[in-house]
């Protein structure tokens, strides 16, 4: 059984909207996941800055409340070709920079991706301007876009060559993926390639609209059919020790408020993953 502490919470998850979230929302993100007892926690580069344009003080903040910052979320334009996403690239990498963090996600935001090959480009200059700062890039495939399943995230990552780079696998995605889950093939990957891995569950059947549901209806693990046994014996037998990062986003179950949900989801996920 998995304990808290060794869990980065995603705060994303404790906003009631994550996407015009202010300080204050964001500080009592933090107090929450202090109150379950995780050891760390996932933080947007938005909800960073917005809690202080200066990466340093949300580093402090966390640091206060006894947690870590152990990923940035999430660098996006990479796959368009190399030097692209510079910009984007640069923030979300002094952002991590700023608050300690040796990881940050990779998500490609397109539907379709209009030139694999530069998306391979794309992607491995990400690595590079990332491990000028001795940082991580985990990319996450999106059901709805170019990067659909874990099939197309590893094809890149491996094309992409990058020592740092990774796979980000979130147990909804994994679940939702063109096929569904794939422990087979997840089971034959290095043990190095999964960096990440967030836990949450999906219901039996998906919605109509696929990203509406990933952002406001999933389940805490042990209340859908993400069959987590069969995932952490193709994960973990390969001898992959991924960061462990709660992601429920669940409209109905924040209403509880952000402390108390925090609470169940971390028991849940500490309930349902083994521990190494």
């Amino acid at each position: 059984m998995t304990s808290p502490g060794e869990l980065a919470l995603c705060l994303s998850t404790l906003l009631a909207d994550p996407m015009s979230a202010g300080a204050d929302e964001v500080v009592s993100a933090l107090d929450a996941a202090a109150a379950a007892g995780c050891g760390g926690v996932s933080a947007w580069t938005l909800h960073v800055l917005a809690f202080d344009p200066d990466p340093a003080a949300f580093r402090e903040a966390a640091a206060s409340r006894g947690l870590s910052v152990d990923v940035v979320e999430a660098a996006v334009g990479w796959s368009s070709g190399a030097g692209d996403a510079g910009p984007d690239a640069d923030l979300t990498l002094e952002v991590a920079e700023g608050v300690g963090a040796q990881q940050v996600v990779a998500v490609c935001l397109d539907p379709v991706l209009a030139d694999a090959a530069a998306a391979v480009r794309g992607f491995a200059d990400l690595c590079d301007r990332a491990a000028a700062r001795g940082i991580r890039v985990a990319l996450e495939f999106l059901p709805w876009t170019g990067v659909p399943g874990l099939a197309d995230a590893w094809a890149l990552v491996e094309a992409a060559g990058r020592s740092n780079g990774g796979i980000l696998l979130d147990a909804w995605h994994w679940q939702r993926q063109p096929g569904g889950p794939c422990p087979d093939l997840l089971a034959t990957l290095p043990p190095s390639a999964v960096h990440l891995l967030q836990l949450c569950d999906a219901r039996p059947e998906p919605g109509d609209d696929a990203m509406a549901e990933a952002m406001a209806e999933r389940l805490v693990p042990g209340d859908g059919v993400v069959d987590f046994e069969g995932l952490a014996a193709a994960l973990l037998g390969s001898g992959a020790t991924p960061l462990l990062s709660p992601e429920v986003f669940s409209r109905d179950g924040l209403s509880a408020g952000p402390e108390a949900f925090a609470v169940g989801v971390v028991g849940a996920c500490c309930a349902s993953w083994p521990a190494p």
